[in-house]
C-alpha cells in the first residue's frame, strides 16, 4: 500500500525546485529607496531590472556594482564591467567610481544612467541608510575604567580547590 503523506511532502519538495527563489517578495518601498532581496535601491533605479539580475551581477552578486554603483548603501546602478560586458548598454554605460559613470569612448553610445533613470536625482542628497539596531559605539569601550566592575582582577592563583563550579583540568582529566 503506497505511503500517501511521503508522495505529497515529495511533490512538494520537488515543485519548489524550479520556482523563483523570492515568488511572493515584493520591493519594500521607505522614503527615496526600496528594499528587494536585502539590497537597498534607489527609488528611481527601476524596479524590473532589481527583480531580474542576471547571474553574477548586481550588488548582492558583483563587489564592483556594489561598490562603485552605489552611494550610501543606496544602489544607483551597474558597475561598468557588468553595463558593458553582460548588459552590452542595455542597462547604463555603468560606473567606474562611486557616482561616477563611465564615460569611455567605447560606451558613449549606450544611454547615460543621469539622462535616463536617474534624470533630474542630486546624488550627492542620496542619505544613508538608517538602521534600525542600535550598536554600541566605540566611546563606551573608551570610557570602560578597569578595575570598576568585581569580575575585573586576576584569576585567583591560590584558589586550588576543585568543585563543580571551579573544575581543574590536568592531562586531559578533569576532577570533580
Amino acid at each position: 500500500m503506497p505511503r500517501k503523506y511521503d508522495d505529497f511532502i515529495w511533490t512538494l519538495l520537488s515543485d519548489d525546485e524550479d520556482d523563483d527563489p523570492h515568488p511572493n517578495e515584493e520591493p519594500f518601498h521607505y522614503g527615496e529607496r526600496y528594499l528587494y532581496d536585502y539590497q537597498w535601491y534607489h527609488q528611481k533605479f527601476p524596479e524590473e531590472w532589481a527583480l531580474c539580475h542576471k547571474e553574477g551581477t548586481g550588488p548582492g552578486q558583483c563587489n564592483n556594482c556594489a561598490d562603485y554603483g552605489s552611494i550610501n548603501g543606496v544602489f544607483i546602478g551597474y558597475c561598468a564591467n557588468c553595463a558593458d560586458y553582460v548588459y552590452k548598454g542595455a542597462r547604463g554605460r555603468g560606473f567606474i567610481d562611486v557616482g561616477l559613470e563611465n564615460s569611455d569612448t567605447s560606451v558613449l553610445d549606450y544611454p547615460s544612467a543621469f539622462e535616463t533613470y536617474l534624470k533630474d536625482v542630486d546624488i550627492d542628497a542620496i542619505e544613508p541608510i538608517e538602521s534600525d539596531i542600535q550598536t554600541p559605539s566605540d566611546d563606551i569601550v573608551d570610557n570602560y575604567i578597569y578595575g570598576d566592575y568585581p569580575e575585573d582582577g586576576d584569576y585567583p592563583e591560590d584558589n586550588t580547590d576543585t568543585s563543580v563550579l571551579n573544575c581543574h583540568f590536568e592531562g586531559g582529566y578533569n576532577d570533580f
